[in-house]
């Protein structure tokens, strides 16, 4: 009687070459999910739009993955949590402001430079607003994902800082995070009920803010010798 192909010899299954042969598999596997940018794209969309459904609270991380329609193998390569898809989704917003500075450089005062990186934001939070206004309410009453979201929030805005020729570093740079998060603070409430296609309240409410701490920018820099 020919041996079932389900019961290997057992002596067989521990010979070198059956586990390299596993390992090849095994990459090959991976890399048949797709590149890793391709996965962590799909995931962040995938969480964006469940999010704007409004189902944050209740959104399990395989659901994610199922509507991304990506392996959990693969999810966890790309992104290990729903914080980490979060945290994923501020980084490729960093990115793409960055990215925006080779084609539409920055000019004029550091109010102008702040002005301009923070509404290049607000431009592209738009393009999910239903998403973003269901997080601004959601992520007080998910502790875990809110505090990495304002983690990678202070690190989005000492980019901004720099990007605008303001450094963030040692005491000062706290201080410019703490007062631009604070200007951001109050941009984003009028953002959630400002629906108008140029986001002229949300601009008005950004020049006002950082009209108010205009001079105290110029006052936190050092001193030329």
């Amino acid at each position: 009687m020919a041996k079932s192909a389900r019961s290997p010899n057992p002596k067989s299954a521990h010979r070198p070459g059956r586990r390299r042969s596993a390992a090849r598999a095994a990459a090959t596997a991976h890399r048949a999910g797709g590149d890793l940018g391709s996965v962590r794209a799909a995931l962040r969309a995938s969480l964006l739009r469940l999010t704007a459904a409004g189902r944050w609270r209740d959104l399990s991380y395989a659901e994610i993955a199922k509507d991304a329609r990506v392996s959990l193998a693969d999810a966890y390569q790309a992104y290990p949590s729903k914080a980490a898809i979060l945290t994923g989704i501020g980084r490729d917003i960093d990115a793409r402001i960055l990215a925006s500075l080779d084609s539409e450089p920055l000019d004029g005062s550091a109010k102008d430079r702040l002005f301009d990186l923070l509404m290049r934001r607000f431009d592209i939070l738009n393009e999910h607003r239903a998403a973003y206004a269901a997080l601004a309410w959601e992520l007080p009453r998910t502790p875990a994902e809110g505090a990495a979201l304002l983690c990678q929030l202070g690190a989005s805005l000492a980019h901004m800082l720099e990007a605008a020729g303001l450094s963030a570093s040692g005491l000062r740079g706290v201080l410019r995070i703490e007062g631009l998060g604070a200007i951001y603070a109050a941009a984003m409430r009028v953002w959630l009920k400002d629906e108008s296609p140029d986001l002229a309240k949300t601009m008005a409410e950004l020049d006002k803010r950082l009209g108010q701490v205009e001079r105290w920018l110029g006052m936190t820099r050092r001193k030329a010798a």
